[in-house]
């Protein structure tokens, strides 16, 4: 099994510059990424952060129309 790396809430808060209410926010919305409890600590594991991360990349309209035309062309 690989090391898995769990962050606790204050790093994820830092790697996404969100609140750490908003992430419990998520966590009760079911919006936020996978997370780990354990009793009473909430931790997220790394990878599943990126994961989270990838998931929610959007390119803005103006860059897929330029691409779009790229493509045409």
């Amino acid at each position: 099994m690989a090391d898995i790396q769990l962050l606790d809430e204050q790093e994820v808060s830092r790697r996404l510059s969100v609140s750490i209410n908003t992430l419990r926010y998520w966590r009760v919305s079911g919006d936020g990424p996978n997370y780990v409890k354990l009793g009473r600590l909430v931790r997220y594991d790394a990878l599943a952060l990126e994961k989270f991360i990838e998931r929610n990349l959007r390119v803005s309209k103006a860059r897929a129309a330029m691409e779009e035309k790229r493509v045409a062309l």
